[in-house]
């Protein structure tokens, strides 16, 4: 027999930089952001197998680059999965930022592109861009870290967005050609741009077929740029693993009894992935099939389907994702740090071990 095929599969956790809970409805459970709580979680995910960690952007969470440079420089192996939001900083210096900080955390540093949520945040930061033109503005940005980055000469360019002239960026990064590209988003503009830049597909929580959908979709947008063969797929995805189903679904409702609904509702009209989270929350008892539950969803924004179940059928559940062409998983769930724990411990063997059960003819 040859020699087994190496595990395909790639996981990430998250730094909760808004604070944690163990219960949304329970104020004395908060626990406030901090560079402790951050630095704990991100341990705690490193040493439990996790390759790179989710720093997400939000009004409510502390800035991204900031606590990603804190972090990377108490961790040993964690790539941290910046935010990179195209329009609020010039192109050749986001560069500039990232292959910098390439350089001094040792290729640590991968790229999660950011359109924008909400209207209100967006205005509070002075971004006025409609929908279509926030991707345009993130196709240009792409375009052009990716000029300054790989070409020998200074780079001259006028674009829709953007003049530059002459721009060199020094240091280049450490990952050649430049460090890997995330994004996520359901709507057209969104695919369109992943299809060109992105490595990594990231989709939020949804079932099995409808990821099977879109992951169709988006090869044959791919296609067209001649990348079908280097896009990859992955699942933004809560997790909620306990030693027994029961146990499981007792946290998991315990996670949101007596929450505010209303409170992470905001205004966010121009997100088709939003507009997702918002159809399947109707699903009776939040139930989307035997171990997903899209509960998290009415107490905060953003991807809210979680996997509930014993290690087995967490395990289980995340291989039909696999099933349908998906290797990367970026998971969490709370308290972040105990959960990060618990699924290296229980869970993540069981899927390195399914990944590695085929073996090369």
């Amino acid at each position: 027999m040859a020699e087994l095929t190496p595990s395909p599969l790639h996981f990430g956790w998250f730094i909760p930089t808004m604070g944690d809970t163990s219960a949304f409805g329970d104020p004395t459970a908060v626990v406030p952001p901090s560079l402790d709580l951050f630095e704990r979680t991100a341990v705690a995910a490193e040493d439990a197998g996790f390759e790179y960690a989710l720093v997400p952007v939000q009004t409510e969470c502390w800035e991204a680059w900031i606590t990603c440079a804190m972090v990377s420089a108490r961790t040993k192996s964690l790539t941290m999965l910046v935010a990179a939001r195209p329009g609020l900083v010039a192109p050749t210096v986001t560069a500039k930022m990232i292959s910098t900080f390439d350089q001094l955390s040792g290729g640590r540093v991968a790229i999660n592109l950011i359109a924008g949520g909400s209207p209100t945040e967006m205005a509070g930061d002075g971004l006025f861009h409609t929908h279509d033109d926030r991707y345009s503005v993130m196709d240009e940005t792409v375009e052009l870290m990716k000029k300054v980055w790989t070409e020998e000469e200074p780079v001259t360019h006028a674009g829709e967005h953007f003049n530059v002239k002459g721009a060199v960026v020094r240091p280049r990064p450490l990952q050649k050609p430049f460090p890997e590209f995330f994004l996520g988003g359901m709507s057209d503009a969104a695919m369109e741009v992943c299809a060109k830049h992105a490595d990594v597909y990231l989709f939020w929580g949804d079932r099995p077929e409808a990821i099977a959908a879109k992951i169709a979709e988006a090869k044959e947008r791919a296609a067209v740029y001649g990348r079908e063969d280097e896009l990859r797929f992955g699942m933004r995805l809560q997790v909620i693993v306990r030693d027994t189903e029961e146990e499981a679904w007792a946290a998991a409702e315990a996670l949101i009894a007596g929450a505010d609904s209303q409170k992470w509702q905001g205004d966010w009209t121009e997100s088709k992935a939003q507009d997702r989270m918002k159809e399947l929350v109707q699903a009776e008892n939040y139930r989307l099939g035997d171990h997903l539950w899209s509960g998290i969803t009415t107490v905060r924004p953003g991807a809210g389907v979680a996997v509930v179940g014993n290690p087995q059928q967490v395990a289980a559940t995340l291989s039909e994702f696999v099933d349908v062409g998906c290797t990367h998983f970026c998971l969490s769930g709370y308290p972040h740090a105990e959960e990060a724990t618990r699924f290296g411990r229980d869970v993540m063997p069981l899927m390195r071990d399914s990944s590695r059960s085929i073996a090369i003819s």
